[in-house]
């Protein structure tokens, strides 16, 4: 029997090539994992366990790519997992179940990735008299790691009863990875900076008490606590190893739940807004920022993508402290970017604006308030722990200033943009990544002049900014923070009653296009 769950799991793992998309998607997510696992095996030749803050960075990294490697299961979505329920129907000894599953979890890209970061972990400590103790905790903690992937997906198997559930699990998972592999790289971005390592030997003891990090600092430890960590350790493998078959036949043997659909009352977002044509539109736009895959997919990248900035920039020298004056402003120019072709998701409902007696300003002013409830708040409170971080001092108005101008006057350019260039986009119900057949070069062109018109816009603002920074000049800052919100604010304005008029003008010819693509 077991034999039969391997060859499952190699069929459900090869399915995953099948198809030019999901091949491409394959092929990504093993150029990303093989990049992880050679990064640490190179990394781990280059510790030096007698610094602490190579010993903190140690544990660090390793506790991240742990929780990584126990989430990475759920990052593909339930539907590719193998887990218990799947074979309820099926006359299998729960025994034998259970040591199949067992072994299916070592087989995979986790799997894989746990026995990395355990042979990596005993290659940092190799040349050290605690060699054998590293050796006992990477085994420990690859064994730790496969089971509770397998506890994992087994529990959300049995919890996640709705298409909705699923979908918010995968995107979770995904973000958990993405922050982990950035929490790993900012941890040795500054080991080899050399800077702050009073603070990253204080998180990574913060790390060492948590289930994460606790097997993987037991080699830093006195004699007392390498033994009770490893005795720690062994323990939760027992039990883990000795209640699975129990799990197992418990949730293969319970009935399915199945969600009940609640009774739908009211108009949701429509009855929380005036009864005027574009708060209705905003109600509508709304929905598309909290239901569609869309715009969802854009709300997880935005965080992302300024992290991965700092990153970057930290790997290539930048000081640490100011790469937290990126986060607030490129998030706010990406929010604000965004709405630049956000007619084309209409698609066919396009047609309602067309028939109706609707103005564009009202049309216009409607698809900018969810990027407004979502960014200004963010930025309001983003931005003073950001000023705080970056050890700069009266750099607040700078930062909240420039990052409202440029979410503002992103939007104002949107406004114009969407209505004036639009281009093919996916249709509604369509995946985030979702490409439609007739997308050409002049998606490209609106995409780049649209950033670089956002950017022409706030340039006074932000060398204003930069100047205050070189010159550590609290008064230019200021008035960079006072220009970028005024040039935010009438840019909104400007670009609401332009992409108006424009919109009227137009709206045949882009209901036309639209029903085309």
């Amino acid at each position: 029997m077991v034999d039969h769950i391997l060859r499952l799991k190699l069929a459900l793992l090869g399915s995953a090539f099948r198809g030019a998309a999901s091949a491409m998607r394959a092929l990504l997510v093993l150029v990303l994992a093989g990049g992880v696992g050679t990064a640490l095996i190179l990394l781990a030749r280059e510790v030096q366990v007698e610094r602490a803050d190579h010993r903190a960075a140690l544990i660090i990294v390793a506790s991240a790519i742990a929780l990584g490697i126990v989430v990475a299961p759920l990052s593909a979505g339930l539907g590719s997992a193998l887990e218990p329920r799947r074979f309820a129907a099926f006359p299998v000894p729960r025994g034998r179940l259970a040591l199949g599953l067992m072994l299916a979890g070592v087989v995979g890209v986790p799997g894989a990735l746990a026995v990395t970061l355990g042979i990596a972990f005993e290659i940092a400590w190799a040349d050290t008299d605690k060699a054998g103790l590293a050796i006992l905790a990477g085994v420990i903690g690859a064994i730790v790691l496969v089971m509770a992937a397998q506890y994992l997906v087994a529990a959300t198997a049995q919890l996640a009863v709705s298409s909705a559930a699923v979908r918010m699990i995968t995107a979770a998972a995904r973000l958990t990875i993405a922050l982990a592999l950035g929490a790993a790289a900012m941890a040795v971005v500054l080991v080899q900076s050399g800077e702050d390592t009073e603070g990253l030997i204080e998180v990574a003891s913060v790390v060492a008490a948590t289930p994460l990090g606790f097997l993987w600092a037991a080699p830093d430890g006195v004699d007392a606590e390498i033994a009770w960590r490893l005795f720690g350790g062994a323990v939760a493998v027992a039990v883990m190893v000795a209640a699975w078959p129990w799990v197992v036949s418990r949730i293969v043997e319970a009935p399915q739940r199945i969600r009940s659909a609640p009774a739908i009352r009211g108009l949701g977002w429509f009855d929380l807004v005036p009864a005027t044509a574009s708060s209705a539109i905003a109600a509508r736009s709304l929905l598309y920022w909290t239901r569609d895959a869309r715009y969802c997919a854009v709300i997880i990248a935005l965080p992302v993508a300024p992290a991965l900035m700092m990153v970057a920039l930290a790997v290539a020298g930048a000081p640490v402290p100011l790469l937290w004056l990126i986060p607030v402003p490129v998030f706010a120019l990406f929010l604000g970017w965004f709405g630049h072709n956000d007619v084309a998701y209409d698609h066919s409902a396009m047609w309602m604006h067309v028939a109706a007696p609707l103005r564009g300003f009202s049309d216009r002013w409607g698809r900018v308030v969810p990027p407004l409830l979502i960014g200004t708040p963010l930025i309001l409170l983003a931005s003073p722990l950001a000023a705080l971080w970056s050890e700069v001092p009266d750099v607040y108005p700078a930062v909240v200033g420039t990052g409202l101008g440029l979410l503002l006057t992103g939007l104002g350019v949107s406004s114009v943009s969407s209505a004036l260039t639009p281009y093919p986009a996916a249709r509604p119900g369509a995946g985030p990544w979702d490409q439609p057949p007739l997308l050409g070069a002049a998606a490209g062109w609106v995409q780049s002049f649209t950033l670089l018109a956002i950017l022409a816009f706030m340039a006074p603002s932000l060398t204003l900014a930069v100047i205050g920074l070189l010159d550590e000049d609290p008064e230019m800052l200021e008035l960079a923070g006072w220009a970028g919100g005024a040039t935010g604010f009438g840019m909104l304005v400007l670009g609401i009653l332009i992409g108006g008029f424009v919109f009227r003008r137009r709206a045949p010819e882009l209901l036309g296009l639209l029903m085309r693509t």
